[in-house]
């Protein structure tokens, strides 16, 4: 830094303030940097030339964020529309010294820079020398004030805190108290989520009852899962995108979840794994078509791969006019299927149904019996519905990384908690026991299977296919090869119902 010096009348200098935090009283004011920086000007007999103070609470410090005056006055230096530039200290202007660098390119036409109480000759030795000591002193202070301020939220989230600033989906202001409307919600959102219920009609109704983000925006289903997989819901302390857990003795076992203190939950953990194993299983693109049932649950019997769902333009349409379509074992470049097996869509859509409709209506099952059954036998069939949702996804990860849609080290994330799961409810299982046989009259049975009709009939094709995961249990609907002697129509005896590691088992033809 140079002494100060009266420079000649006509100099044209922009002069540039910002501050890095809106609020903080610590720093001096964007009006008080004008102000000081005219004076100055005033003072050494140059001109104002363009005021650029609109970077307000924008970061000099971190690269990603944009500071559209910055960008302007540089451009401004570097075309020569100034003369230079004043500023009320260089921690103002910048905190990294590439930027710096850039200045001094720019310089070599004789520009002037000066906070202020010096000037800065960027055309001699000693001045380039001087700022860069400036700059670099900067960049040290604000690296210093960026491992602290991790350092102190690392140690908060150790602690089981939250670093929130801004209030939480869910929560009140404090973020530790619900918000009840929006954790009802979320709660609710899970529930339906789980029982494999279409996002974009959660989104549509939360959007249609005014439903908001904290930001005031419309929800969207990118924005409802990221909500979903939130740690916070289940209570989790987080730092960085990373779920904190208690030390473990042993290192290949990870330690108990990290909860956060005095925070109410929206939901259990259990109910935030089962939502993140849900969503692993699940392939990227468009969501499942509610023109197919069956498409990605009934199997290939020659390959075992999932059957996908597809229009066939170039067969005659269905008798009432609408496009023919077909499950089919598509073939993929990499772990893809055979290509051997197809089964018309309605017909084991039709089918598939009147399964479902057989299975549910069975005496341990059926409605007109719920109401009387026993709390253990009520206890039984819960377990029996979660196991069937938690098995299904677990063998949905499985075609997942067979089909080498995801990583070896991200399946295994996800489906541990699933194995977990897993073999708890088979243990609660063993010890509820075996449901006694009820036996209902032929005709009180045939009144619950039209019950299950009626209710399959008016259902959603997402609620149907979660219905259909409640009577697979986790089983595989398969279908087989056709008769190549047989008429070309759907004939019931190709679909099985199989375990997903047995042979084909026939009697499941209805």
């Amino acid at each position: 830094m140079v002494a100060r010096k009266r420079v000649r009348d006509g100099l044209v200098l922009d002069v540039y303030a910002r501050v890095s935090r809106l609020g903080d009283e610590r720093q001096r004011s964007v009006e008080g940097q004008v102000a000081d920086c005219k004076a100055r000007l005033v003072d050494i007999g140059a001109k104002v030339g363009k005021v650029l103070d609109a970077d307000r609470g924008r970061s000099a410090w971190n690269p990603r964020v944009k500071r559209p005056d910055w960008d302007e006055l540089m451009q401004r230096l570097e075309t020569g529309a100034s003369d230079g530039v004043i500023v009320f200290d260089l921690a103002r202007f910048s905190r990294r010294p590439i930027e710096g660098e850039r200045l001094i390119s720019a310089a070599e036409r004789g520009l002037l820079v000066l906070d202020s109480e010096g000037e800065y000759d960027l055309t001699t030795p000693s001045g380039k020398k001087a700022f860069r000591d400036q700059l670099n002193t900067a960049a040290y202070e604000s690296d210093r004030t960026s491992t602290k301020t991790k350092r102190g939220k690392r140690l908060k989230a150790l602690k089981g805190e939250t670093n929130n600033s801004q209030r939480a989906f869910g929560w009140n202001e404090d973020n530790k108290t619900l918000r009840k409307s929006e954790a009802d919600a979320l709660a609710d959102a899970a529930k339906r989520v789980l029982a494999f219920q279409s996002q974009d009609a959660i989104v549509i109704e939360w959007n249609r009852s005014g439903l908001r983000s904290v930001n005031g925006k419309p929800f969207t289903r990118t924005a409802l899962r990221q909500l979903l997989l939130r740690p916070r819901n289940a209570g989790i302390a987080v730092y960085q995108n990373e779920v904190l857990r208690e030390p473990s003795e042993d290192p290949n076992v990870p330690g108990e979840l990290k909860r956060l203190v005095d925070v109410e939950p929206i939901f259990d953990v259990g109910t935030w794994e089962d939502l993140h194993s849900l969503y692993s299983s699940r392939r990227r693109g468009r969501p499942t078509s509610e023109a197919y049932l069956c498409s990605g649950i009934v199997h290939c019997g020659v390959c075992k791969h999932t059957l996908t769902g597809r229009p066939r333009k170039n067969m005659a349409p269905y008798p009432d006019g609408t496009v023919r379509r077909q499950y089919w074992c598509q073939p993929r470049a990499h772990a893809g299927g055979c290509g051997r097996i197809s089964v018309d869509q309605r017909a084991l859509d039709g089918h598939v149904l009147e399964l479902i409709a057989v299975i549910l209506s069975d005496p341990r099952h059926a409605a007109a019996i719920e109401a009387s059954t026993k709390a253990a036998a009520d206890a039984r069939q819960l377990v029996h519905d979660e196991l069937a949702r938690a098995e299904q996804l677990a063998n949905e990860l499985s075609a997942r990384l067979g089909r080498e849609e995801m990583s070896l080290a991200r399946y295994d994330a996800a489906v541990a908690p699933l194995d977990k799961k897993i073999a708890r409810l088979r243990a609660q299982l063993v010890e509820l026991g075996e449901s006694a046989e009820v036996k209902l009259p032929p005709k009180l049975a045939a009144e619950s299977l039209e019950e299950w009709r009626a209710r399959l009939k008016a259902a959603t094709v997402p609620e149907r296919r979660a219905l259909l995961a409640r009577a697979l249990r986790g089983r595989w609907l398969v279908v087989s090869s056709l008769d190549p002697s047989a008429p070309r129509v759907f004939d019931p005896n190709r679909i099985s119902i199989v375990t997903p590691d047995s042979a084909v088992d026939r009697s499941a033809g209805v």
